[in-house]
């Protein structure tokens, strides 16, 4: 899914989630508090028109007392009020037209209950601080039912108003992230398929990808001058070496050409190693710069999924998982690239010891849950101390042994480590029983991000190319021997001039 979708749907979950939650609470908030309200308010009304029957019941004049209940008329929602002597004779009686409930029974003592959709109110009448009867008052709770529909439509209209605005700020708004990325994207694929180093990214802000972005041009801009002179030289090369066939009288003209241009040649090449470094360099700063933006996308994620743990939708939690499992392969790819850059970063003599057999015991403690897990065994060859750095040897031999693990067959991994010498060269294999490689591969497994098994087996594609860097970095060449169902073969060969002892 494209990044710009995704942060549409985080925004978009997150307002839906957010409004649903508070036309709820809205509604649930005026349904309890209204009905406290009626409750105090028909209470009020009844301990009036009991007061103002006293008098009636006192004269004996029902009609007076019908009198005093018909002003309840003007409460549409009130089904019948009866009035009671103390012996519990209706006394008095107001009932709304084509109301069928008769008053219930009176109580001895004030009481107001909320039952089969009606709210009723009994309360004491009182003489001289004696009573004499009891009021009975039935409420038709209809009107809770009316403000609640009313309540619901209106937070429906605001959720699909707040909706639509939501759509239109987020689509704006969103672009000050999708934009930058995307239009770095498109660049990136166009100079490398075109090798065209005079386009350059547009710049949108100020912030860390404003940052990235000029240091990508800049990187452009100094491969191109370099790339341009190295082609004017090899022009000039080839023109003199014309020259040099169409006038063989004039040979030392001639020479004296070649050797200039050769010069040329020489401080082209030293310029086109210094992009190469450029190359490095800017793959070092991306992938470590990269790196913070990433681990905020991740931490900002879990602290939206833990502060709205009791309201988010599902569904939109995992849009955060794919979110977080997107950002965890990203960090690995700018791992294993930072990795690669690094390796070829360090040009000064080899001047440091390195045993071979220690590296190969910390890549067993490196890979102990692996190799615990999958009942890997490794058996290992006495290997000989050489001239070197251990941080590139450990990669080597852990990359090789992790892919004997991890490309495993049926059966329980077996990974030998061999040894021997032909030519000037020391030689390496790490041999495993693993489902093995078909022939046309060989030479393709050793390019970055190349992966022949998709995300069916978990990786990042650029393990074999740091394995390939490493040897060529000292003298040395890598290759595959295998065949599919019966394991491979991974050898390399080291310079002798290497080796201490």
């Amino acid at each position: 899914m494209p990044i710009r979708q995704k942060l549409m749907l985080i925004v978009m979950a997150t307002t839906t989630v957010a409004l649903v939650l508070a036309g709820i609470s809205i509604l649930f908030a005026d349904f309890f508090l209204f009905r406290g309200y009626l409750k105090n308010d028909l209470s009020a009304l009844s301990r009036i028109i009991a007061d103002n029957t006293t008098a009636p019941i006192e004269f004996d004049d029902p009609g007076a007392a019908a009198e005093t209940l018909g002003t309840l008329r003007a409460r549409p929602h009130v089904i019948t009020a009866c009035v009671f002597r103390n012996d519990g004779r209706l006394f008095a009686q107001y009932r709304r037209a084509h109301a069928t409930a008769a008053c219930p029974a009176p109580r001895s003592a004030e009481d107001i209950r909320f039952g089969g959709g009606f709210l009723t109110v009994s309360h004491p009448i009182v003489f001289k601080s004696k009573q004499i009867g009891t009021f009975v008052l039935v409420y038709d709770l209809g009107e809770i039912v009316e403000r609640v529909e009313l309540y619901g439509a209106t937070v429906v209209s605001v959720f699909v108003l707040a909706t639509l605005v939501a759509v239109l700020l987020s689509s704006r708004l969103r672009l000050l992230i999708a934009t930058p990325i995307v239009e770095l994207a498109r660049v990136t694929t166009r100079v490398s398929q075109q090798r065209d180093y005079s386009i350059r990214a547009r710049k949108f802000s100020g912030d860390e990808l404003g940052t990235l972005v000029d240091a990508f041009n800049e990187m452009l801009a100094g491969i191109q001058s370099r790339d341009s002179e190295l082609r004017k030289a090899l022009l000039a090369r080839e023109a003199a070496l014309d020259d040099a066939q169409n006038a063989r009288a004039s040979l030392e003209a001639t020479l004296e050409n070649v050797a200039r241009l050769n010069v040329e040649l020489r401080m082209s090449n030293e310029s086109l190693a210094r992009s190469n470094e450029d190359l490095e360099r800017f793959a070092f700063i991306a992938s470590h710069d990269l790196q913070e933006p990433l681990r905020m996308i991740s931490i900002y994620s879990q602290l939206l999924v833990r502060r709205f743990a009791h309201s988010i939708d599902p569904q939109a939690v995992s849009f955060v998982d794919n979110i977080e499992a997107g950002t965890k392969r990203m960090r690995e790819l700018l791992a294993d690239l930072l990795a690669y850059a690094e390796i070829g970063a360090r040009n000064e003599d080899v001047s440091e010891p390195v045993d071979l057999n220690l590296v190969v015991e910390k890549v067993r403690q490196n890979l102990a849950l692996a190799i615990a897990e999958s009942g890997a065994t490794i058996s290992v060859a006495p290997l000989p101390l050489i001239r070197g750095f251990e941080s590139h040897f450990t990669p080597l031999f852990q990359n090789l042994i992790s892919n004997a693990i991890k490309y495993r067959s049926q059966q329980t991994p077996k990974i030998d480590i061999t040894t021997g010498g032909t030519n000037g060269y020391i030689r390496i294999c790490v041999a495993d029983n693993g489902i093995g490689i078909p022939p046309q591969y060989y030479s393709k497994i050793f390019v970055a991000f190349k992966r022949l098994h998709g995300q069916r087996i978990p990786g990042t594609g650029i393990g074999l190319a740091i394995c390939q860097r490493v040897v060529e970095r000292y003298g040395g060449r890598i290759w595959v021997e295998s065949e599919v169902g019966s394991g491979s073969n991974f050898i390399f060969t080291l310079p002798v001039g290497l080796i201490v002892r």
